[in-house]
């Protein structure tokens, strides 16, 4: 009985983190997120969570529909080879941004 609680709490640990992106995605994350940045169009900031979502940071306006912008942004990244979840908008007036985590009322989603 012990050595099966051993074994099943060890899977449990080792498990943990598995979903999380590897360096090379998150690299390749880095590059789509500074190329929107550096096209101007309107995208101030971004981060690949842990949780395998990219979240993109907008000056949000009124009556904009954020979850189209959110699907278009999620099939380019796709295309430019993220294996992501989906993509959150958050507005850059009211969000953090840390290393694997964002906080922020989502204003746009799309998943994959």
């Amino acid at each position: 009985m012990n050595k099966t609680l051993l074994f099943v709490l060890f899977l449990s640990l080792t498990s943990c983190g598995s979903n999380k992106p590897s360096q090379e995605q998150k690299d390749k994350a880095d590059r789509y997120v500074q190329s929107l940045v550096d096209a101007e169009i309107g995208i101030y900031q971004g981060e690949l969570t842990d949780a395998n979502f990219l979240v993109l940071a907008v000056d949000a306006y009124p009556g904009a529909n954020f979850d189209v912008y959110a699907r278009t942004y999620l099939e380019e990244a796709q295309r430019k080879g993220l294996e992501i979840k989906g993509v959150y908008i958050v507005d850059i007036k009211d969000c953090q941004f840390g290393d694997g985590w964002v906080t922020g009322d989502r204003i746009g989603k799309a998943f994959k």
